[in-house]
């Protein structure tokens, strides 16, 4: 119970504070910053190192994938039946298909399964992270203003490479071969534990609920596909591959997380429909506290 208080909390902090202007507009960077650069490696070296190689992480590395294809195609067709623009589609595609595997993924793991389950949503936000900053700047790129603009490999492999917790991912997987560093699990845990209360009111500081009328069709239908079409997909190919265990579980618990906030980064800078976007991602994350506990039911129902 005390993990659900701590998410409405500070969530409510953020939104709370940005209205009663406590903190100046931009002042979620800070916290990003910490969180990216210091909370979210922390906890790679918190846990990774303890973390046992099993054949069924190989379903968690391919349900981000599965989604965000499935987004794709899902919106593609989404926009020929209602003639959106490339900009609208794109920004759909993105926000449809890619979670919120740390900021809101890991609170609510940690709710649901312990922090023990932390691990598993590690190995799903790194390539969550990876296809945001491959498959998803090139989705940006096509449906940018420009359609003739092209991003060179140069570019997605210096995103990529410089990306801090994929950093200390990499090093929180090599360090501890070559060195003990299992004094410091108190020191890790200890930054470690900032990530969710910290990047819960970072998101309550950005949360946008400005609906358009025009676009009331296309938020909902973004919201059924990222909510409830999304992890549905992962959840049937787990039930056909008969793939079961926390693992499992969890990799589709964390595909029915609500939008990832970083993608509107990527819309503003490739200008596609920022107001769109954002409005999904605002919205998605209140609704995902409720879908995520029906998700759990089912999950624990079938799966656990």
């Amino acid at each position: 119970m005390s993990n659900f208080i701590l998410i409405i909390f500070c969530l409510a902090a953020g939104v709370l504070s940005r209205r009663m202007n406590w903190v100046a507009k931009d002042g979620f960077k800070a916290l990003n910053a910490w969180v990216l650069y210091f909370g979210l490696p922390a906890l790679s070296f918190r846990f990774l190192p303890h973390l046992k190689w099993d054949n069924n992480l190989l379903f968690t590395m391919l349900c981000p994938l599965i989604v965000l294809l499935g987004s794709v195609g899902f919106f593609y067709l989404l926009s020929r039946q209602l003639q959106l623009s490339k900009r609208s589609s794109h920004t759909l595609m993105l926000v449809g298909g890619l979670s919120n595997t740390s900021f809101v993924g890991f609170p609510l793991i940690t709710a649901y399964f312990g922090v023990e389950g932390l691990p598993i949503g590690i190995v799903s936000d790194q390539m969550t992270f990876f296809l945001l900053s491959t498959i998803g700047i090139i989705l940006a790129t096509k449906g940018a203003l420009k359609p003739k603009k092209k991003v060179g490999a140069a570019f997605i492999l210096k995103r990529v490479l410089t990306f801090p917790p994929l950093i200390g991912c990499l090093l929180a997987l090599t360090i501890p071969k070559l060195i003990d560093i299992s004094p410091l699990d108190d020191f890790f845990s200890v930054l470690a534990s900032t990530v969710s209360p910290v990047a819960l009111f970072s998101i309550g500081l950005q949360l946008n609920f400005a609906i358009q009328k025009s676009e009331v069709l296309q938020i909902c239908y973004a919201l059924i596909y990222k909510l409830l079409l999304a992890p549905a997909i992962v959840f049937g190919l787990a039930m056909a591959l008969s793939a079961k265990g926390e693992i499992i579980s969890i990799s589709i618990f964390e595909m029915a997380m609500p939008s990832l906030v970083a993608t509107s980064i990527v819309i503003n800078q490739f200008k596609l429909n920022a107001k769109l976007g954002n409005s999904v991602i605002g919205l998605s994350i209140p609704i995902s506290l409720l879908s995520t506990y029906f998700w759990y039911q089912i999950l624990n129902s079938f799966l656990l």
